[in-house]
């Protein structure tokens, strides 16, 4: 019994500290479907093939309907609209942005930034990273009010800036995606 025990705390005590890198590929495959999902879909109605079109309605449906708060101010493909408005498609771009961040072993330039926001307690990386979405509410009930109606390239780029600001801190929390670069 004792043996067991000296073995067991001898086995805990050597154990590696650093963490598992996660793999990649789930994280780039979710980027890849919220980017092109939103393309795909007036492409896939557009077709007029049976399956497929019904596939690009249901897609559209789906999330006009329970993901993207604004659908009518989305660009349009073929004279259809996309799946979500521009600034749910501008935070897919901002996400993907954040995510080919260059980050080097240097710690120079962009990966000095990225090093102090690294080096920040996750809760206050993930408050910093929700400040951009404020925005979001104040642009939506702005035009549900009549105040003004920007753009959709400005609508956009409010997706871009909030969607960055998200790919931030995800990458920030994916175990292993940084610091496979650093």
């Amino acid at each position: 019994m004792i043996e067991y025990a000296t073995m067991t705390t001898y086995a805990l005590r050597d154990r590696p500290n650093t963490l598992r890198a996660w793999p990649l590929w789930p994280f780039n495959l979710f980027l890849a479907i919220l980017f092109l999902g939103p393309i795909i879909s007036p492409l896939f109605r557009a077709s007029g093939l049976p399956l497929v079109s019904d596939s690009g309605v249901l897609a559209h449906d789906l999330l006009s309907r329970y993901i993207c708060p604004t659908p009518e101010r989305s660009y349009f493909l073929l004279g259809l609209p996309m799946a979500v408005c521009a600034r749910c498609w501008g935070a897919t771009i901002g996400l993907w942005a954040a995510r080919l961040l260059p980050v080097d072993a240097n710690n120079q330039g962009l990966s000095a930034l990225v090093a102090h926001f690294l080096a920040l307690p996750w809760l206050l990386r993930l408050t910093i990273c929700a400040l951009p979405f404020l925005l979001w509410p104040l642009e939506i009930i702005g035009v549900a009010q009549g105040w003004w109606f920007p753009p959709l390239w400005l609508v956009l780029l409010n997706g871009v800036q909030a969607g960055f600001a998200a790919g931030l801190f995800f990458c920030s929390v994916w175990p292993g995606l940084w610091s496979r670069q650093a």
